[in-house]
């Protein structure tokens, strides 16, 4: 089983950091830190289950990169958008799934 670097870049990274702070006016202290580790976690998780997830043929994807793949959240809310460089998983977008239609 091969394993990836992670790199996230900007736009995900202002994805994450913009529903860190909705979910502080949303829910308690303690209950918004536990929800974004639990980002934190999945995204890691493609260090090794990138290769499980084909590229996807959803435009909603592709239009992030040509290869774009998806892994949607544990409680499928959320849709992480990646693609493989080498031996590096980028991490593109972080949208809700509702946004992902064709």
């Amino acid at each position: 089983m091969k394993t990836y670097n992670i790199k996230i870049n900007a736009a995900a990274d202002a994805d994450m950091m913009n529903l860190a702070l909705f979910l502080r006016k949303v829910m308690s202290i303690e209950g918004a830190q536990k929800y974004h580790q639990n980002m934190i976690n999945e995204v890691n998780s493609l260090s090794i289950l990138a290769d499980l997830y084909p590229p996807s043929h959803y435009a909603d994807i592709r239009r992030y990169h040509p290869r774009a793949r998806r892994m949607v959240s544990h409680n499928k809310r959320w849709v992480y958008i990646f693609h493989i460089e080498d031996d590096t998983v980028i991490v593109d977008r972080i949208l809700p799934s509702k946004l992902i239609t064709k």
